[in-house]
Parts: structure tokens; sequence; C-alpha cells
């Protein structure tokens, strides 16, 4: 007797982390703001598309944006004078970060497994706390989930054949990125998502004002996208095309 409530106590602990690993590829992406730009014509529809990236990794997104624009019916042309619409995309952030279960699992697990070997006598429930957390601690190392992201800022300018009159004043920061946990049971009680490539952390401590007046034949608007990437075993050769057609997605539909 005491033996089966042994393993169905060990049984419970290991069962509350065996299907709490993200398994289904998960999906988002989310813009800071929205950019409405006015109907034009369909020869009117042109656009220049300019792509940089600043992120430090291999980003294959402009021709991702282009095919999605010409989907819609744009023309995409290399002539930013004759454009109507100028598109310009800079790749902030492009990275991993990782969601640390082991140690929490491990200890969630313990207790489970404690209460469920107490009721057989005190020294079953401290074997069977033991060996829960070393198992607990192995399954959530194995359910880590891998969280790939992506920001982007986009700066749209559309040309007009009247003067337009900018005062512009502006205060720039650095990007930063914060972590939520997961949803799932053993991700309640996992540690904070920690990066796998290094301890360092960006902090926006760098601010820059201006203030400019002129006149100019274009109307422009700016965002940022956000997009991220979640499953357990995701490879960042896997994910970055996953990002890219999120991003050039959410670009290609404010046209």
């Amino acid at each position: 007797m005491k033996k089966i409530i042994y393993l169905a106590g060990l049984g419970l602990a290991v069962s509350l982390f065996t299907g709490c690993a993200t398994t289904q590829l998960q999906t988002q992406a989310k813009m800071t703001r929205s950019i409405f730009l006015n109907p034009v014509r369909k020869e009117q529809r042109t656009v220049f598309v300019a792509v940089r990236n600043t992120s430090g990794q291999n980003v294959h997104l402009k021709n991702k944006i282009i095919s999605q624009l010409r989907n819609k019916g744009y023309r995409v042309i290399d002539d930013p004078d004759a454009a109507k619409y100028i598109l310009m995309v800079n790749v902030l952030f492009a990275n991993n970060a990782k969601e640390a279960n082991a140690a929490n699992a491990a200890g969630t697990a313990g207790t489970v497994g404690a209460v469920a070997g107490s009721m057989s006598s005190g020294r079953d429930g401290i074997i069977g706390g033991l060996a829960a957390a070393a198992i607990g601690g192995i399954l959530g190392k194995a359910t880590e989930d891998d969280i790939f992201r992506m920001v982007v800022d986009i700066d749209i300018k559309e040309k007009t054949n009247q003067n337009v009159s900018v005062s512009d004043g502006s205060s720039i920061g650095q990007a930063t990125i914060t972590n939520q946990r997961r949803a799932g049971f053993a991700n309640q009680f996992a540690g904070p998502i920690g990066s796998k490539d290094g301890a360092g952390k960006l902090n926006g401590n760098m601010t820059e004002e201006k203030n400019q007046n002129y006149e100019t034949h274009y109307i422009e608007k700016r965002t940022r996208i956000f997009a991220e990437a979640t499953k357990m075993d995701l490879s960042l050769s896997k994910a970055m095309p996953i990002l890219e057609d999120k991003i050039s997605k959410s670009i290609a539909g404010i046209f």
C-alpha cells in the first residue's frame, strides 16, 4: 500500500510538468501605435523600401516586405523621389530569451512528492520528495520554452503636393524589453526569463531631445512593431523566418 501511494504521488509530481511546455508554436505581433495612410488611386500606389538592420543578427526582411506589398497591389520602385510612399525600416532587436523552469519545477515537484509520501510515513515522504524534486528538475529543464523576439522601427513618408509645416519635437531613448511568465502550471513556478547569450541588460538610460521647424512635401508617421515566437526547442534558424513573416505582414497591413 505504501509503495502504491508513493508511486502515485511521484507520478502526480511528474504529470504536473509533462503537459506544461509550449509544444504548439505561439506567435504574436503588436504595434505601438496605429498608422493611417490616405487612400490613393491605383496608379499612385508606389513605394520605395529601405531596410536597415542594427540587431546584429542575420535578418532577411526586405524581400518579404516587398512581396507582401506587391500582393496588395503596390509597385515597389528604386527612386524615392518618384514614389508616393517612402518606407524605412530598422531592425532594432532580434534575439532569444530562455525560460528557466528547472529550479522551481524541482521545488514544486518535491513538495507534491513529499505530501504524497507523508501519507504513508515520514521517511517515505522525504524520499518521495527528493525523488520527485530530482525528476521535476529534469523535466523542468527539458520543458523550457525558447522565446525569440524581434523589434522593428517603422518610418513612413507620404508625398503630398502641398507644403507641410513641421515642428518636430521628440525624445528618443533605447528600446526596453520586459519579460512575462508564460501560461501553464509549471510556468507559474518558473523563475524569470534569462538570456542565453549573457547576463547583460540594456536599460533605457540614453535620451536625446530635439526640436526642428521646417517645410516638406511629406507627411511622416512612425511606429514600432514587436513580434514573438515561443515553442519548446525552437531554434534560431526556425524562429527568424517566423518573425520575419509576422513583421512583414504587419508592415504591409499599414498600406
